[in-house]
């Protein structure tokens, strides 16, 4: 038993590192926060003065925050459906034994690697009526132009499709190294039997890639929630707030009207819902073990 206890200690030793810098890069400001959160404390303010729960009173009173909420949860779970769909299918395509794969995976990176602050800037260029080069083409094709940016039909598809396209790269490469693990002989076997590509993608492949395909949607459901450069370099959460999700509900009641104890309860809130989603997540949505009936 004390040897057990010794191999124990040991072993939270080795972790230690990485539990106290998660500590101060997280869970301390997260604490931070969270006692701000209960202060009235304005911008230069020396002093906050101690308000209870009244920031969240008025935070709860306001629709722009529950149009905030709305607008997260499009947000989150749209771009969370085609971020597991569409590199699940890229994956499988660049999984087969086509000319000029190679070149395909290599190139699928460029997406990732460019800053989202290029990006934002020159899409705003190119998306802009009138003069951008989308317009350019549907003017020239079908005789009309959608203002993508700055209709409040047309912005949030827009930027779900430019946010998919960014980490589309991120999930394709995972799925296919989870792909490339995956035995051939299986396939083989299922042809033999007379299964087609439909009934081997629903009893082998998908099966197999559950953990993976676990693991990147609860990586790419917090990312999107707490996305802010895509949409505020694009549209500063307009038009009007159909994209003021609450990353953006933050950062303009903190630092454009500076009212940081109102900021801080916001953030608490949408950390909360995330550890909130996160438990259930993982309570109810975990693959099972492979020694689990």
């Amino acid at each position: 038993m004390k040897g057990y206890k010794r191999v124990s200690l040991v072993n939270y030793l080795y972790i230690m590192p990485v539990l106290v810098l998660i500590g101060m890069i997280f869970i301390y400001p997260l604490i931070q926060v969270g006692i701000l959160s209960f202060y009235d404390i304005r911008m230069g303010a020396q002093e906050g003065l101690f308000v209870g729960l009244d920031n969240y009173r008025l935070i709860f009173s306001e629709p722009v925050f529950w149009k905030s909420i709305k607008s997260t949860l499009i947000w989150t779970f749209c771009s969370l459906i085609l971020q597991l769909i569409i590199p699940l299918g890229m994956a499988i395509l660049l999984n087969q034994k086509l000319k000029g794969v190679h070149f395909i995976r290599t190139s699928i990176l460029l997406p990732w690697i460019i800053p989202m602050v290029a990006l934002a800037v020159s899409m705003r260029w190119m998306l802009m009526p009138g003069m951008g080069i989308f317009n350019e083409v549907l003017k020239n094709t079908i005789g009309t132009q959608i203002n993508f940016l700055g209709s409040q039909s047309a912005a949030m598809p827009t930027l779900i499709v430019l946010n998919t396209w960014k980490i589309l790269p991120f999930g394709t490469l995972l799925i296919l190294t989870a792909l490339q693990t995956i035995p051939e002989e299986i396939y083989e076997a299922a042809r033999v039997d007379g299964a087609n590509f439909w009934r081997q993608f629903i009893h082998i492949t998908f099966p197999l890639l559950g953990k993976v395909i676990w693991f990147m949607g609860f990586l790419v459901l917090v990312w999107n929630f707490n996305t802010f450069d895509t949409i505020w370099l694009t549209t500063e959460g307009g038009p009007g707030h159909i994209m003021q999700t609450l990353p953006i509900l933050v950062y303009r009641r903190a630092f454009k009207v500076f009212r940081l104890g109102e900021g801080a309860a916001i953030a608490t809130i949408g950390a909360i819902f995330l550890i909130v989603v996160g438990v259930l997540y993982f309570k109810f949505l975990s693959p099972k073990r492979d020694n689990e009936s």
